[in-house]
């Protein structure tokens, strides 16, 4: 009985913590629901897509 009590509130309070990493992440935009969003210098609202494609010719040669 205890276990299955325990259980419950581990899966509930997983399924809970999902839902509010996810609405954190919606509030974010594009970048939040990136994977390279912690590594990324390049902040993808601000560069547009005309001056990534720039940077990335420049950076490659």
């Amino acid at each position: 009985m205890i276990a299955s009590i325990i259980l419950g509130l581990l899966i509930f309070g997983y399924a809970t913590w999902m839902v509010v990493s996810f609405f954190k992440k919606s509030r974010q935009g594009k970048c939040g629901t990136c994977a390279l969003n912690k590594s990324c210098k390049s902040g993808c609202s601000i560069v547009s897509s005309e001056e990534r494609g720039d940077l990335l010719k420049h950076s490659n040669g």
